[in-house]
């Protein structure tokens, strides 16, 4: 039995890109490598902004796909924006996102923005749990029971809830999970 010939296809030509960068080595290093191209003809346009700077009124009008390079997490809340890369984005994670973007997909770095359904990070300040209670709302955290929690910390059942009930109430939460969140979104280690 002889396998079927499947038509070899040429690939698709990558997507041209144009730049709008302020760093002067990206902008070499990326003009040597990426297919460039004049905005007018780009499938891609980059363009890199300082902080608290906003994306160019002409920019946000391109007609292709836009990846914004920023470190501005407001940016990267943007949902208008297709694709937003912190400025010190290398040349794969680039030339990945270009790619990404001349396909239809937007793109986010997840340390930039906020993962969806979380809310961001809290300030950080001193955190309003004894360090008792960190260890205790830290191994609920990673799913243990009053008693397991009791048995580890040499304490009884009876004071892990004490101590569970204080978290609750110094972090305005009614559930474990809801403390644990809340801990996280604080900057307490508790996992």
């Amino acid at each position: 039995m002889t396998a079927a010939a499947h038509p070899v296809r040429d690939p698709e030509p990558p997507p041209r890109v144009a730049l709008r960068l302020l760093d002067a080595l990206h902008d070499r290093l990326w003009r040597e490598t990426l297919p460039l191209a004049a905005e007018a003809e780009a499938d891609v346009l980059i363009v890199e902004l300082r902080s608290g700077e906003t994306v160019p009124a002409d920019a946000a009008a391109f007609d292709g796909a836009l990846l914004v390079l920023s470190d501005n997490p407001a940016l990267a809340a943007d949902t208008a924006l297709q694709g937003v890369l912190p400025r010190r984005s290398d040349l794969r994670q680039v030339t990945a996102a270009v790619a990404a973007l001349a396909a239809g997909l937007s793109v986010r770095v997840p340390s930039l923005r906020d993962h969806a359904g979380f809310a961001a990070r809290e300030a950080p300040s001193r955190s309003p749990l004894t360090p008792r209670e960190v260890e205790v709302l830290a191994l609920v955290g990673e799913g243990h029971s009053n008693k397991a929690i009791a048995r580890r910390l040499g304490i009884s059942a009876h004071t892990v809830k004490y101590h569970l009930e204080a978290i609750f109430v110094k972090l305005a939460v009614r559930s474990r999970a809801e403390a644990v969140t809340r801990g996280l979104r604080l900057g307490v280690h508790v996992l």
